[in-house]
């Protein structure tokens, strides 16, 4: 988590220094981002042909894209709002390759099995969550020292546990492969 503060931190530095203000994302942004995104996407599909891990490319393109729009919001909109939004937006995205993940996950696993991948589910249920009124309290300027990076902090947190139990889900489904 520290890495990804000093990342954003030194981010938001340099579009500063070097690049005009934040600004808002507009429909006319968010459709030159997405395509950017495909342009990138079809990239990174070239440089895996070839490559007959078809799980692991998925896996790869899926976390791409996120990763990849989410970088290009912060080009335009790197104010504490914008951070924020960028990184709810890429929580939001990486839930549903959660969900997509776990139901394929759970697919390949006989009925014991999966009842013991949702019990793990429900237990990283109430990890997250816990962890999340934790982070809540944390970013209280009694302990933080207050600022506008608070926000950015507490935003990460949600979009690093998410991203890591992806990551976990995918590392579980690519032990068949």
């Amino acid at each position: 988590m520290i890495k990804k503060i000093l990342f954003t931190s030194i981010l938001i530095t340099s579009y500063q220094i070097f690049s005009q203000s934040p600004r808002r994302l507009t429909k006319k942004d968010s459709i030159k981002i997405e395509t950017l995104v495909t342009l990138e996407i079809n990239k990174l599909k070239q440089s895996l042909e070839g490559n007959d891990r078809e799980l692991y490319n998925e896996f790869k393109i899926d976390t791409f894209r996120i990763k990849e729009r989410q970088r290009l919001q912060l080009e335009i909109d790197y104010s504490t709002l914008g951070m924020v939004s960028a990184t709810y937006e890429a929580t939001k995205e990486y839930d549903k390759l959660l969900n997509k993940y776990y139901k394929r996950l759970k697919k390949n696993l006989n009925k014991e099995d999966q009842e013991i991948l949702k019990q793990s589910q429900r237990n990283w249920i109430k990890f997250r969550d816990s962890e999340l009124k934790l982070n809540s309290a944390l970013v209280n300027a009694y302990f933080s020292g207050g600022g506008t990076i608070q926000q950015v902090i507490a935003a990460s947190r949600v979009e690093e546990l998410t991203e890591k139990r992806v990551i976990e889900l995918f590392h579980y489904l690519n032990r068949k492969f």
